[in-house]
């Protein structure tokens, strides 16, 4: 149960069959694992040894599919880095997490210019592409490596990744998840989305989430071929779909939006694809409806978090047909769970509770995370005796489908991306002109949820909406950025002082049946 085996299988099985395409370039699965075995032994040259962590800044690219097998196969442990935050924030990750080496990709030399290079334990730094200026080239290693298996003996207990996610305390959590439980949930995932050998899938969520690496590796655990979109041009998506006969795609809905609004989608040959795999938030009914009737194909919406390891529950294509011919509420739910996995709704003392009741949804399975990286206490917080508490909160139909209503926490979900509000009201609260400040999440057709600031102004200052929004670039990534601020007197707290939020939600809610 190594995630490597995936790759090794995929060689011994169908070697000449084409693993990945990359713009002008086409790897067999033979030829890929070729590369992962010597790139895993150039990081054993550079003196990184099994069970240290190494970081991956990159751009979705066949490299970055190559690195992260690379450091599988020779027993160290990858830690994906989002390549939407500033400096300061993949500064603090990488110091956190206890990395020993950085590879990252050309396009972003400029943000590693920018990044504190004496962090942590980091020992070297590898650029992917020729543009490259700071520490080894990813190409000279592997071209000066000798193609031969590693002797790590690794276990499915040993660290696969160390997936940061946002934090609650202002600071992101370490999700720490073995071979063990990214094998199963990629197994698993496979089986729920019907992955087949014969499956060309569009790569466009990036490679860094986890819904984009699940994603990737359900069906190279099928042994698909792999079509991997560089950077998000929705031109791109239509000429891949067309020119690579794209059977699978997957999206996050933000993404879809956008394809929608493009006039090429009425002129885009959909004939070979089959399905469009979403997940992170429910698509506009009205949009669906058109998605379906423009691409002909079939729809299946997918719900998990990092911390189950990835995907526990989707919403197929008989239920999105069914939903928009017969009960457009079903559109709202986020599906079944899949095999592999126990989902139950629970009260706040951890009972059960009864169908159409809203509680927490907890998950348990053999994919779940072992913890948190350095926080017991996180730890503690969200697993208890074998259960996940993801702070969902939802209810279960009659038929066995899931609602999700709102969260306990106040995350916001934007294109796709976790926001979490207290990150964002830190760096706010630091505005000298600002008395108080509250951040949450607001429809938005394009977005899901848009990040929103409310501000208390000191007396005798007058902030701009534009002030505030600028203050925070380059101390927050972009999609953390408040997209609009509103100015109020007065924020409500409750009897104990705490600010709450639910007040200030309601206005901008009112008329939304799903209140994330």
């Amino acid at each position: 149960m190594l995630v490597s085996d995936f790759l090794w299988n995929n060689e011994q099985r169908r070697g000449d069959k084409i693993a990945l395409v990359c713009g002008n370039r086409r790897q067999t699965y033979s030829q890929l694992a070729s590369r992962v075995r010597r790139m895993a032994n150039a990081l054993n040259g550079l003196g990184i040894r099994p069970k240290e962590h190494v970081a991956v800044l990159s751009s979705n690219s066949a490299e970055h599919v190559e690195i992260v097998f690379a450091i599988a196969s020779m027993g160290a442990t990858w830690v994906p880095l989002n390549t939407r935050l500033s400096a300061e924030e993949l500064s603090f990750i990488i110091e956190n997490s206890s990395a020993v080496a950085v590879v990252y990709s050309a396009d972003l030399l400029s943000t590693v210019e920018q990044i504190d290079r004496k962090v942590g334990d980091v020992r070297c730094w590898i650029g992917i592409g020729s543009e490259t200026t700071i520490g080894k080239n990813y190409e000279g290693l592997i071209q000066s490596a000798a193609d031969t298996p590693s002797k790590v003996l690794t276990s499915p207990n040993d660290l696969f990744t160390v997936m940061y996610t946002s934090g609650t305390t202002g600071r992101p959590k370490g999700v720490m998840l073995p071979h063990r439980s990214f094998f199963l949930g990629a197994v698993y995932s496979a089986l729920a989305l019907k992955a087949l050998e014969t499956d060309i899938k569009l790569q466009a969520v990036p490679q860094f989430h986890a819904g984009g690496q699940i994603y990737l590796l359900t069906y190279f655990a099928a042994g698909s071929t792999i079509v991997i979109l560089p950077r998000w041009e929705a031109d791109e998506v239509f000429s891949l779909i067309e020119r690579e006969q794209v059977t699978i795609a997957s999206f996050v809905p933000s993404m879809l939006m956008m394809l929608l609004e493009e006039p090429r989608i009425r002129k885009t040959d959909f004939s070979k694809l089959q399905r469009i795999v979403y997940g992170a938030a429910p698509i506009p009914e009205d949009r669906l409806a058109r998605a379906l009737e423009l691409t002909g194909a079939g729809f299946q919406q997918t719900y998990g978090q990092t911390e189950a390891g990835v995907l526990v529950s989707v919403l197929d294509e008989d239920d999105h047909r069914f939903g928009l011919q017969h009960d457009r509420a079903l559109l709202r739910s986020c599906g079944r769970q899949m095999l592999g996995y126990e989902l139950r709704v629970v009260d706040d003392d951890g009972q059960q509770c009864s169908d159409g009741t809203v509680g927490e949804i907890a998950v348990k399975s053999e994919s779940l995370m072992t913890g948190y990286w350095k926080r017991p206490d996180a730890t503690e917080k969200t697993l208890k005796a074998g259960w996940l508490y993801t702070g969902d909160l939802a209810y279960r139909s009659t038929t066995g489908h899931f609602f999700i209503v709102d969260r306990k926490t106040d995350m916001i979900i934007s294109g796709g991306e976790n926001v979490y509000p207290v990150e964002v009201e830190s760096v706010i609260s630091a505005h000298p002109d600002v008395l108080e400040v509250a951040v949450i999440g607001t429809p938005d057709s394009k977005w899901g949820e848009a990040v929103k600031a409310v501000v208390v102004a000191r007396s005798g200052t007058s902030p701009t909406s534009d002030s505030i929004i600028e203050f925070c670039r380059g101390r927050l990534g972009g999609f953390k950025i408040p997209k609009s601020v509103d100015f109020i007197d007065r924020i409500p707290r409750n009897a104990s002082g705490k600010i709450t939020k639910n007040p200030i939600r309601e206005k901008y809610w009112a008329g939304h049946p799903r209140k994330i």
